[in-house]
């Protein structure tokens, strides 16, 4: 607004504020997104020092183990799980560190015994496979400092997620059409079942989000695309499947090839039921992905549930 030191006071105070932030306020955001922007934003109106920029490595750190300057409390496996708030506010920061910075990234990559020299970029970037990580890949960097890394890692887990219903608990269970519990077996193709997750939260979550992957073999179908008097004397868990949409308050859902996705609000300690259909398409034997519960915008705070049965067969008729 043209008062240039008061500003830079401000900002100077800013970034000297050492207040815990509760633990969610409701504004979708972090102590990981705030530092991000801040940072970035005192570079855009030409406040940045490089005590502001140090910060960059407290964020680095924060990812590493979990623990943010200022959070009243750690987050669980914090590093693989960031929000699009905080995905957004990183993705900003890093942009404008490299469109203000004059550091050129050079050196040497070495895969196992093979060299290559890097020639000197602002921004620099490879992928390896698998096969590489087993040779060994060694980076050897040259140049001013300072230099900002980042790696993803990307995969298949051999393994499924162990169930966590520390902030949630969910249940997924397969029903006939008849809304009695299925009793695990081939299906045949053409066959369909009634798919019904239910759900308690340890504490409110407003921004819920259901992500339930289907097992390869079977395909969703929109329960409202149905003739609703097929459903007039099916009861599921005590719910008449007529009147689910009065058993969880669901806000969007989407019926996807692979999953089926509820955006809901769950409040503290009462249960959600949610019910999709789905039928059995291809022939084969396939694994179940256990349901997954989490917060759109603290996505720690999440429920994953047993695998339950573990697989699925799927013959012809």
């Amino acid at each position: 607004m043209g008062d240039q030191p008061r500003a830079e006071k401000a900002v100077e105070e800013a970034f000297a504020k050492k207040s815990a932030r509760p633990r969610y306020l409701g504004d979708y955001g972090s102590n990981l997104r705030d530092t991000a922007l801040m940072i970035a934003l005192a570079h855009r109106y030409g406040l940045s020092k490089p005590e502001y920029d140090g910060r960059v490595f407290e964020l680095a750190r924060s990812m590493a183990t979990g623990q943010h300057e200022g959070d009243d409390q750690p987050r669980r496996s914090r590093w693989t799980y960031l929000s699009t708030q905080e995905q957004i506010a990183i993705a900003r920061l890093g942009k404008t560190l490299i469109k203000d910075g004059d550091t050129a990234v050079s050196g040497t990559l070495s895969i196992g015994s093979t060299s290559t020299p890097i020639s000197p970029e602002r921004m620099w970037s490879r992928l390896f496979s698998g096969a590489d990580l087993r040779a060994g890949v060694r980076f050897m960097p040259e140049g001013d400092l300072p230099l900002y890394a980042t790696t993803d890692l990307a995969g298949i887990p051999k393994t499924a997620p162990a169930p966590d219903d520390h902030y949630v608990w969910i249940q997924r269970r397969f029903y006939t059409l008849d809304g009695k519990p299925w009793e695990p077996g081939p299906l045949k193709e053409g066959d369909s079942l009634i798919v019904g997750v239910k759900m308690e939260a340890r504490e409110a979550m407003p921004d819920a989000l259901l992500v339930d992957l289907l097992p390869g073999g079977l395909e969703i179908e929109n329960f409202n695309l149905t003739d609703s008097k097929q459903w007039a004397d099916v009861v599921v868990d005590g719910i008449e499947i007529i009147d689910r949409g009065n058993a969880a308050e669901v806000r969007h859902e989407e019926f996807r090839d692979d999953r089926y996705v509820a955006a809901l609000k769950l409040d503290e300690g009462q249960e959600a039921h949610v019910f999709y259909l789905v039928r059995a398409v291809s022939p084969g034997t396939y694994r179940v992905p256990p349901p997954l519960v989490e917060d759109m915008y603290r996505p720690e705070v999440r429920g994953i549930g047993k695998s339950e049965p573990a697989t699925i067969k799927v013959i012809e008729p």
